[in-house]
């Protein structure tokens, strides 16, 4: 479970708690949230939006494809990369 700072919006306060979590993707978590001080309940959507590996080498690939980088095949040819040059073009 990783920890995440949030502070209450309503009192400023540094205590929330996670009431409940969902995966909702390989790259997204839906979490709510409710602040021990005031009671206000916070809905967080947390997303992974890079990626880099120990040595910092950035790995964009890994937000692309739907498992996990170490079961990925990354010698197959690019699929994304004719989606993106006909956004460029247009």
């Amino acid at each position: 479970m990783a920890n995440v700072n949030h502070e209450c919006v309503n009192c400023g306060s540094k205590h929330l708690r996670v009431r409940t979590s969902e995966k909702i993707g390989l790259l997204a978590v839906d979490t709510v949230m409710y602040c021990s001080s005031c009671g206000t309940e916070h809905k967080v959507l947390s997303q992974v939006v890079r990626v880099r590996t120990p040595v910092y080498k950035e790995r964009p690939e890994a937000l692309r494809v739907n498992k996990l980088l170490k079961e990925s095949d990354l010698n197959t040819p690019d699929l994304f990369d004719g989606v993106i040059e006909q956004e460029k073009t247009v």
